[in-house]
């Protein structure tokens, strides 16, 4: 018997994950109102499965789906790190934002294409710059840091601009 999510089907996945994720959203406001959190990382678990089974039917032509599965990940561990590390005086919390930027570093070494890891390195520095100026600590260190972290970004930098084609 065929199966029936293959390479032509994969869309079935996304939308039956997204329609669970509207589905458990509107029973937890309406019956469950306390357990926002607790939606907020089923929701995005239930949608970063759905990518990554996508991406597992065919890793070469649906090479893409890992972006927004990674994405996804990156976004349920922050909210976690947020969720449970002290905040500051406006309630954000600077470890959730250095926790986004380290993700986007992992990501950037996770995937293949050479131009997509240069943007997630990008978004890497911005996101630990802000990061790193939101911590509680002196301005000597939050330099070191942010010096720190635009060496290795920049040197990671450097690497995937070798490995790109020369034109």
């Amino acid at each position: 018997m065929k199966n029936i999510i293959d390479k032509r089907n994969w869309w079935v996945i996304l939308v039956a994950a997204g329609i669970l994720s509207i589905g458990v959203t509107q029973i937890q406001q309406k019956w469950l109102p306390d357990s926002e959190f607790a939606t907020f990382l089923l929701v995005l678990a239930l949608l970063g499965i759905a990518f990554y089974w996508v991406y597992s039917i065919d890793k070469e032509s649906l090479w893409w789906a890992q972006i927004p599965a990674s994405a996804i990940l990156s976004l349920l561990v922050t909210g976690i790190v947020a969720y449970i590390t002290p905040k500051d005086a406006s309630g954000s919390s600077p470890y959730g934002v250095i926790t986004l930027g380290v993700c986007s570093v992992i990501m950037g070494l996770v995937l293949k294409r050479p131009r997509v890891k240069i943007v997630l390195f990008f978004i890497a520095i911005i996101t630990l710059m802000v990061g790193i100026l939101m911590l509680p600590v002196d301005l000597l260190w939050k330099i070191v840091l942010i010096a720190a972290e635009v060496l290795l970004v920049g040197f990671l930098i450097s690497q995937i601009n070798r490995q790109l084609p020369k034109k």
